[in-house]
Order: C-alpha cells, then structure tokens, then sequence
C-alpha cells in the first residue's frame, strides 16, 4: 500500500502532519519556565515513526521545582493532544513524567545508582537514538550523550532486567488477589507481568522495545530473530494474548483498530488483521483501565472462560 492508494484521507500526508506536530510541541513545551533543553525521542526522534506515532518529548529544566516543570508540561502536552484529535487523527505527546533538572544531568556521579529512580532507569531508554532540541545550553545533549554512553551498557542492562524481574512478580501476586474479585484487573495485571518477560526477553537480546500499539507484534518478530518463537508462543499462550479479532468493541476503539491497520501495512508491516486487532486491545484495554479505573468490559480481558490463576502460573513458570 503506498500513501497515494491508502483508503482513509487521514493518513495522506501522515509525515508532514507528525513533522509539524512535533515542531508546535516542542515550541509550546519550551516555552514553560523553568524548560531549558528537550529531547525528542521515541520512535519519531529515532526516525522510525509510523503515521500514529505518538510524539516522546524528554525535559531537562532549571531553577524551579521539577516536579511544577512535570505538571504544566504534562497539561500542557495533553492539552496539544486534545486540540489535535480535533482534526480527526489523535496524536498524543508523551512528556512531563521524565523531566530532568539541569544539576543532575551536567554530573550525574555514578549513573548506574541513578538507576534506582524511574526517570532514569526510563528515561535513558525512551531518548536513546533521539536528538535534542531547544537546546542553547547544551544540557540536552549531554542527557542523550548518556543514554548513547550508557544504554547498552551491561551492567545498566542487569539493572533493567532486575527492575523488570521485580515488576513481573509483583504483578503476579497482584493478579493473584485480584483473581477473585476482579476478573479484569487480574487479566490486565496479568498481562503487564507478561509484557515484563517480554521485555527481560528484549533486554537479553540487545535490543530494545517500543511502541505500545504495535507491541506484541513487533515482540514477535524480535523473538523470530532471535530464535524463540517457540518462547514468544508460549508466553502469548500463557497470557491469552494470541492474535485474535476483536469483538464488541466501542466505536472509539473499532476505528482505531481499523485505522491502524491501514496505518502498519503503508510503513510496509508484515501482519495479519488479527495481529493488528490483538495489539490494540491489549494496549487500549491497560489505558482505558487507568482512565476508568472500575470499567470491566468484555473487550478488556480475554474469554469469560480463561481462567486467570491457571495463566498467573503459566507466568510464573517463565519469570522464575
């Protein structure tokens, strides 16, 4: 499919669009005192974005509080998101929650100890390939100059693994609670345990993940790569998390699905309708949930007759 034969009009001039997006973001987040230097990152930072790409904006600030810098970022980040869904194609902009002072970046001592903060730990992967911008003093690029310097370094690697080992077990005995009382919040603890092993799987390969919408997906090639279908098989089996299509989905969600689709195959993806579909309803489901947090929806877990505690423990097989 090229972008001339797409059938939906919103994806026509998908690069200019997402171009001149991230351009108003990157003004309308400079502008907030106390912003001294942003990196953007994610996918489109790195040059391989795709037409929903959401736009990953890091922020290094000084001379005020980082948390105030964090808030008015992050209103002001959804505020842009908000005018933008608008026009009919919803692009949201990531940024706020890793925001830097400038002090901790010019001498950050020793960065694998930084590690224990989630900005860091985070934050060093989510710039990683990205490019600093509004940047007069410099201190952006230093904070990407340690993420090339220290992404894949080993130790920082062990660290990530450990981080991700500890967010799978205790996602795991959150499921397990919730299992009796809260069939869907066990099936979304469920899966995020599932989405860690998947990313302990991606930090033992070199590689790194991204991309919520496409992620199982993209998780399954990595594993072909890297000769563990076998592996990726047995953890989307354990998790109910198989390409499936989706059913009974809110208008909202149906067009998404539909839209994304058409979306992956102009970039040149190789996926199936149901690949697309399953993507999406896993990564919707955990965002719906933290919106709303005592929706229980149909679409938000898998069949009524999948057992939970069964799939706490196929797991748990692959975590220990």
């Amino acid at each position: 499919m090229s972008e001339t034969t797409a059938t939906d009009p919103r994806l026509l001039l998908w690069r200019e669009r997402l171009a001149a997006r991230a351009e108003e973001a990157l003004d309308a987040l400079a502008a907030v005192p106390g912003v001294v230097g942003l990196v953007l990152g994610g996918s489109f930072g790195r040059g391989q974005h795709w037409p929903l790409s959401d736009l990953d904006v890091i922020v290094v600030s000084a001379g005020r509080p980082v948390a105030e810098v964090s808030a008015e970022v992050d209103r002001r980040a959804y505020e842009l998101s908000a005018l933008w869904g608008t026009g009919g194609v919803y692009t949201a902009v990531d940024a706020g929650r890793l925001t830097f002072d400038a002090g901790e970046v010019r001498e950050p001592g020793d960065v694998l100890v930084r590690m224990d903060d989630g900005r860091w730990l985070h934050g060093l992967d989510k710039i990683y390939g990205g490019r600093a911008c509004r940047d007069s003093t410099g201190v952006a690029a230093a904070l990407l100059d340690l993420s090339m310097r220290w992404r894949f370094d080993q130790a920082l690697v062990s660290r990530r693994v450990e981080a991700w080992l500890a967010a799978a077990r205790h996602l795991l005995v959150d499921a397990d609670r919730l299992a009796g009382e809260d069939r869907i919040g066990s099936w979304l603890a469920i899966r995020r345990a599932a989405t860690a092993v998947a990313e302990i799987a991606t930090e033992r390969w070199g590689e790194r993940a991204g991309s919520l919408g496409r992620y199982w997906t993209q998780f399954e090639a990595r594993a072909h790569r890297h000769g563990a279908a076998a592996f990726a098989d047995r953890l989307l089996t354990a998790a109910h998390a198989r390409p499936r299509l989706a059913d009974d989905v809110p208008e909202w969600l149906a067009d998404r699905i539909a839209l994304s689709y058409q979306a992956r195959l102009l970039v040149g993806e190789n996926l199936t309708p149901e690949q697309n579909a399953r993507d999406n309803l896993l990564a919707y489901a955990g965002l719906y949930r933290s919106r709303f947090p005592t929706s229980a929806y149909p679409w938000m877990g898998p069949p009524p007759d999948a057992d939970p505690r069964a799939a706490i423990g196929a797991v748990r097989d692959l975590v220990e």
